[in-house]
């Protein structure tokens, strides 16, 4: 439910990041999101515990799409991936503090110092965060009317764009595996991994995934400056075949009458390492290119708000029906079950590589994509955002 409320509430936050400024829209969404956060902790039922953690959801899904604009806004074309991927080791980072938090301390207490450290943070960006150089759209001199024609309008440009929508199809199915891989750390301890090994090997892809983030934005870059037409797209290619290589092996090829902790975590960490440099160095990068920065917010929210949500629906409920509708887990059972390992490890198979094959065909569509793009929208100097051509009517 958080994730979804995050994924559809995102539309909103992406419009606000294009005409407000984006420092004050952070400050003030991280400051609610601290006190909801201590709400939490004070929640005594099922109901009210769901409905904030909606509203978490609601106020973290602000910071993609104004951090997706800050970056754009003050980092050169370049060096974006670069930049992206210092975004993506500091969102492991807090998340792998939180579970910290969370296995060192009661539950309500976990939540109380998470949403104190919030607010502190809240505070910060208030006072460091330089205010916003993007022109700012003036709302009270145009009717609501205009608003959300002028809306629409920059909506159905940025649909229009070719790159665009290989990015979106492949963020549909792609988003897919992800969601998938809740069910993870139940196929560990199923085979064989107590509740203490099976978290440690989480913790090991965690820490394959912050190290791969800052791997994927820089060599992102790199790709992109020797080959500026296909160098991201290569790269997103290169990922998702490392990466269901050794998920594949996880799932599939390692032993599991006699599991050895070391070989599950050198994979994790490899799986881990090597799947998740699409995001920082080929998505968020491409994303800030193709439109003029009033736009920046709108686009990253779209894409969330659609790819997320369907990674939110056919992700990880696909994986439990799967399992044990047609593959014979058998719910309640005790851990180290190997029937229940062998039904997760298929039905994750299945919800993993029949969609990164897609994402896969997506990416490749770039390589057609992109370059057309760049010449079509007057992209060949580095810097220049896209704005011709159905993105933005020049005079």
């Amino acid at each position: 439910c958080s994730g979804l409320a995050g994924s559809l509430s995102s539309i909103l936050w992406g419009s606000l990041a294009d005409q407000i400024d984006r420092r004050l829209l952070l400050s003030f969404t991280t400051a609610f999101l601290g006190v909801v956060t201590l709400s939490t902790c004070a929640a005594s039922s099922f109901s009210e515990l769901l409905f904030l953690q909606m509203l978490t959801g609601f106020f973290v899904a602000a910071t993609t799409p104004v951090t997706q604009s800050l970056i754009s806004e003050s980092v050169d074309v370049s060096q974006r991936g670069s930049a992206f991927s210092l975004m993506g080791v500091s969102s492991g980072m807090s998340a792998s503090i939180a579970a910290s938090l969370a296995g060192a301390f009661h539950w309500r207490m976990a939540y109380c110092i998470m949403g104190i450290m919030t607010l502190i943070i809240s505070l910060v960006i208030s006072q460091l965060l330089p205010a916003s150089s993007h022109a700012q759209l003036k709302l009270d001199d145009r009717s609501l009317y205009a608003v959300i024609c002028s809306e629409l309008e920059d909506v159905s440009r940025i649909f229009g764009i070719a790159t665009f929508k290989a990015l979106l199809f492949g963020g549909i199915v792609g988003c897919i595996p992800w969601n998938a891989l809740h069910f993870f750390m139940l196929y560990l301890q199923n085979v064989g991994f107590d509740a203490g090994h099976a978290a440690s090997l989480m913790t090991c892809m965690a820490a394959g995934k912050i190290i791969g983030s800052f791997l994927g934005g820089n060599l992102g870059d790199a790709m992109a400056r020797k080959w500026p037409h296909h160098g991201r797209a290569c790269l997103a290619q290169i990922s998702i075949l490392l990466g269901m290589a050794s998920l594949s092996w996880l799932l599939l090829g390692a032993s599991r009458s006699n599991p050895s902790f070391k070989s599950f975590a050198a994979g994790t960490f490899v799986f881990g390492l090597t799947a998740v440099w699409a995001n920082p160095g080929v998505d968020r990068p491409l994303w800030s290119e193709l439109v003029p920065s009033r736009c920046h917010g709108k686009i990253i929210a779209w894409w969330f708000a659609v790819a997320a949500s369907f990674g939110c629906v056919f992700g990880g409920p696909a994986v439990g029906w799967m399992s044990v509708n047609l593959l014979g887990y058998h719910p309640g059972s005790s851990a180290g079950n190997s029937g229940n390992a062998d039904a997760l490890a298929k039905a994750i198979t299945l919800c993993t590589m029949a969609p990164w094959t897609l994402c896969f065909l997506c990416y490749s569509a770039i390589h057609l994509t992109y370059p057309s793009d760049r010449q079509r929208l007057n992209l060949s100097h580095c810097g220049t955002p896209l704005v011709q051509a159905g993105v933005e009517k020049v005079a």
